[in-house]
């Protein structure tokens, strides 16, 4: 029996690999198989598309965006989903397949607020998603971070870096944390 194949992307070339090759996507926009392209593929297409011999490969992962489309992540809330989606939508656009929203140095209640957002929405049944960027977890950027080499993160909510005020800036979220940049002393 033949596979359905939605889409099947014609003379692209791969990183790491020599000549071009044909990629057939399934319905559910998985690729389901790669072949170079003297080679017949095992499925039958309902569409194909010519690339013409330019680079096809994964999406990027971006491990740190304090924002877009006029939200910073600090200041995110259960309000802003609606344009974190749109987020979402518009980092695909931009070749981004997943990434980490960073929250920058602010007070321990705007990080708190923020994580319980992004818990929040990265709990819900998804949608997923061709055409959304997912979120992977947060990067937090500060507040440990050394006062003299700041940068602009504000002096007056860096806290020094110990068990206590780790436990008190993640709180139940610690999870969801996947980067803390910190600075020595």
């Amino acid at each position: 029996m033949t596979a359905l194949i939605n889409i099947e992307i014609l003379n692209a070339r791969l990183p790491h690999r020599e000549s071009l090759y044909r990629i057939a996507i399934d319905g559910a926009g998985k690729i389901a198989e790669i072949a170079p392209m003297q080679a017949a593929l095992s499925s039958a297409a309902v569409a194909c598309l010519d690339v013409t011999g330019d680079w096809i490969s994964l999406g990027g992962v971006d491990l740190q965006i304090n924002g877009a489309l006029g939200l910073a992540f600090p200041d995110l809330t259960l309000d802003h989903f609606p344009i974190l989606r749109k987020i979402n939508q518009f980092l695909w656009q931009q070749g981004v397949d997943a990434y980490l929203p960073t929250l920058v140095t602010t007070s321990v209640a705007k990080i708190q607020q923020s994580l319980a957002a992004i818990a929040k929405f990265m709990a819900m049944p998804s949608e997923l998603q061709w055409g959304q960027a997912q979120i992977l977890g947060v990067h937090l950027e500060g507040p440990f971070l050394n006062p003299e080499k700041r940068g602009a993160h504000p002096a007056e909510y860096l806290l020094p870096l110990n068990l206590e005020t780790i436990r008190q800036v993640l709180g139940d979220y610690g999870s969801i944390v996947k980067i803390i940049t910190l600075h020595r002393n």
